[in-house]
């Protein structure tokens, strides 16, 4: 088996937090329509809106705001945008315990304070579909023969 290694260009927070982990993190193509930025971004909330600040995208959570995410044109409140874009990602979230898969973290809460098996569940990422892996350098060497 082979890999197809592709460079992708990742902000060095993000690198620096993979690095810290040990851990693979699965990064997205930034396809915010304008001036292209050619970085690609983490699947999380957090990450999400740290980018969309990048892009000058601050203010109010209450403000109006057109999502131009490879074309979408949606309006919607600033302080939904990164729950939005996450949508166009594929990012989902699933239930620890029973495996239940939701697409945003706010219905999985509702479903783990609803569901007494699963009081206790935390939520697992599930990446989206056009998502490409990066690796710290250790866990690169470390598993390296195993490929």
């Amino acid at each position: 088996m082979s890999l197809d290694i592709i460079p992708v260009m990742v902000d060095p927070q993000t690198l620096s937090r993979m690095e810290q982990s040990g851990q693979p993190l699965v990064v997205y193509e930034c396809e915010l329509q304008g001036e292209p930025c050619g970085m690609c971004l983490e699947g999380t909330i957090s990450a999400v809106s740290a980018h969309l600040r990048r892009h000058g995208i601050t203010g109010p959570d209450s403000a109006a705001i057109t999502c131009t995410w490879s074309g979408c044109y949606k309006t919607l409140k600033k302080g939904s945008m990164a729950r939005h874009i996450l949508a166009h990602l594929g990012v989902k979230v699933r239930c620890s315990t029973c495996g239940v898969v939701k697409c945003r973290h706010d219905l999985l809460r509702a479903h783990i304070n609803s569901s007494e098996p699963c009081h206790f569940a935390i939520a697992d990422n599930v990446p989206g579909p056009g998502g490409y892996v990066i690796v710290p350098t250790s866990w690169a060497a470390a598993h390296m023969h195993q490929v």
